[in-house]
């Protein structure tokens, strides 16, 4: 999916080209030698607007990074090494590049953040950018209201920004600085047909489901009934029926799932009350990550063993029940001693029906992406304690799954469907444990270092010293 892009010079070029003039002829260069023009590009570059070795040629990359240091230092941008811009290069007061950045992002540090019932011209200027790129459907008026909170919200979440729905300096630096994505680009982007498979469509499942038009598995694979599901869903709602997952069709479902949820919140669903949310299951000892507020499948973890502690249904979406209890004075906690005694108690008594639950979840999620973030000495723990917290096993650390994960296998054909594996492997500087689901026949099923996909992957193709794995009897 999209990530946040770092200030680099890809940015400054936003940041300059509106003012920049077009590439200029380079004949009133005659006269500079080669030894100069490397002088030159040797300033340039130790400034921090080129790239690249300094090679004595006057070219576009040099003038476009001449006509980058005259904008940022406030000089008449022509793109010639005149006297004023020679001076300058030469002055201890020339503005590097990231100096320039950061004055720049310190002018929207510096601007008061911008939120719901906020009334202005800076707010009337969000307005406007956020319809410019297609996340404000409304006219901008200058007063933040419940349309801009939400569209500031979707930018926020397609942009890579924590979902807040207030427009602070991060905000108003990506939007007004620098090329977000678009919202029909990220549609496009969500777009999905029969045989593709990935988060999009686990999330297209999931918004269907919550909607009624879908109550298979949501596996993360478009198949047949997912294509009749979204096929009744384009009728009911007057689309063309084509059984696709095209842009309009994704502008509809998040529409839709905002009004039908209600206070159902689910996979696919952002803002700041999935924000409020992580950071109440965190305070309770449930959720031990990046707070984003977006509802991935780290938080659905989170509050399905909110669930389990609190004696609720363990759906992994929060009802009108559940958000009682966890917003209450008297939430469970994972800090409560019985809460930690009865988890144990349940990982003591799995056994076969698990296993065989933990087999189909798992098998169901390949071709998911569960994204990065994995913990580093046990790589796989995201995927794996999903499956046995789906399965009904409240997996809390990693630790439970070693301490489950403790026959050493002799030969591959051991493990069996459904066995949680342990591959422990030593380098000089640690030692690693990666965390996968058997899948028979000398199989895995376990997620890639990049990207987070979940794979099915041969035994003798895994790195490790020793494997360990579940004895489920």
């Amino acid at each position: 999916m999209w990530i946040r892009k770092l200030l680099s010079a890809a940015i400054l070029a936003a940041l300059l080209a509106p003012a920049l003039a077009e590439p200029l002829d380079t004949e009133y260069l005659v006269d500079m030698t080669a030894g100069e023009v490397e002088a030159l590009e040797k300033q340039l570059s130790a400034l921090g607007y080129m790239d690249g070795e300094a090679d004595g040629v006057f070219d576009a990359d040099t003038q476009a990074a001449l006509q980058s240091f005259q904008q940022a230092n406030g000089l008449a941008v022509t793109g010639e090494a005149d006297a004023d811009t020679l001076e300058r290069l030469d002055s201890p007061d020339a503005l590097s590049r990231q100096g320039y950045l950061a004055r720049f992002a310190n002018a929207y540090a510096q601007m008061a953040p911008l939120e719901k019932g906020s009334t202005s011209n800076d707010v009337l200027s969000v307005q406007r950018k956020l319809k410019e790129y297609g996340y404000f459907l409304g006219e901008p008026d200058g007063a933040f209201g419940d349309s801009t909170q939400q569209a500031v919200e979707r930018f926020q979440m397609v942009n890579g920004l924590p979902v807040t729905g207030v427009a602070d300096g991060a905000v108003l630096m990506r939007l007004m600085a620098d090329a977000p994505i678009t919202w029909s680009a990220f549609l496009t982007e969500m777009s999905a047909v029969e045989g593709d498979s990935g988060l999009n469509v686990y999330v297209l499942q999931k918004k269907l489901a919550a909607l009624g038009f879908f109550d298979g598995s949501c596996t993360g694979s478009f198949g047949d009934l997912t294509r009749q599901a979204l096929l009744a869903y384009q009728r009911a709602r007057g689309m063309e029926e084509s059984g696709e997952a095209d842009a309009a069709t994704w502008a509809a479902l998040y529409t839709d799932v905002v009004t039908a949820s209600g206070n159902a919140l689910k996979v696919g669903d952002f803002g700041d009350n999935i924000r409020s949310l992580q950071e109440r299951l965190n305070e309770l000892g449930f959720f031990d990550h990046e707070i984003t507020g977006v509802f991935g499948f780290t938080t659905e973890t989170a509050v399905r063993l909110f669930q389990m502690a609190a004696n609720l249904p363990a759906t992994g979406e929060i009802d009108d029940g559940t958000l009682s209890l966890l917003s209450g004075d008297s939430a469970v906690s994972m800090l409560d001693g019985i809460v930690q005694q009865r988890f144990q108690m349940m990982l003591d008594a799995a056994g076969n029906d698990a296993q065989a639950e933990i087999a189909r979840i798992a098998g169901e999620l390949a071709g998911t992406s569960f994204g990065g973030g994995d913990d580093e000495l046990y790589p796989g723990f995201a995927f794996v304690q999903y499956v046995c917290v789906a399965a009904g096993l409240p997996v809390t650390f990693p630790e439970d799954l070693i301490r489950m994960a403790d026959l050493q296998v002799e030969t591959i054909a051991a493990v069996e469907p459904g066995d949680i594996v342990a591959f422990q492997s030593a380098s000089a500087d640690a030692v690693t444990i990666q965390l996968a689901i058997g899948a028979g026949d000398g199989k895995v099923i376990c997620t890639t270092a990049t990207g987070g996909w979940v794979v099915y992957s041969y035994m003798d193709q895994m790195e490790g010293a020793t494997v360990y794995c579940w004895d489920a009897e």
